[in-house]
């Protein structure tokens, strides 16, 4: 929540921000590996094991986000909450929510019905935008890893 008050503050769009954001971390993370592991002179650098380290960082990282399936999760661990009620409030099908739950990307119309219903950890309601930045980091996170997995496959190759 501060950090998409602070990219509103700054005037910049948070989808670019956390992108950056991202990069520059891998950028970071990357550089001392390069130090350690390659000698330039030489050019001995194996690059698929820090591929395969900045994959699991990656996912470190993008783990600690909320995400549109726990944010479903967290809503069922109220006792009061099940997945039928949840179908009924949002008017989406128990068989999607499963299907959410196991992460499936939501339409626009799905978050929409989503927002107000489910509860964060403090027990207030998500609203649409922080829903809608959910799946945005999502999508970050599985661009990167796909990206990973191919730079991993050339250099296998």
């Amino acid at each position: 929540m501060e950090f998409k008050a602070a990219c509103k503050q700054a005037g910049q769009n948070i989808n670019d921000t956390l992108e950056e954001a991202v990069k520059d971390w891998i950028n970071k993370q990357e550089r001392p590996k390069v130090i350690r592991h390659g000698n330039f002179s030489q050019g001995s650098f194996s690059q698929s094991t820090s591929i395969s380290k900045l994959s699991q960082d990656i996912d470190v990282i993008f783990s600690a986000l909320p995400t549109i399936a726990t944010a479903i999760e967290k809503t069922l661990d109220n006792p009061d909450w099940g997945l039928k009620h949840l179908a009924k409030e949002t008017k989406i099908s128990v068989t999607r929510l499963k299907k959410l739950l196991s992460g499936d990307r939501p339409t626009d119309e799905e978050i929409e019905k989503l927002s107000g219903c489910l509860v964060k950890l403090d027990g207030l309601v998500f609203d649409k935008e922080e829903l809608t930045d959910m799946r945005i980091a999502e999508e970050l996170k599985q661009r990167q890893l796909e990206r990973l997995k191919r730079n991993q496959r050339k250099t296998k190759d």
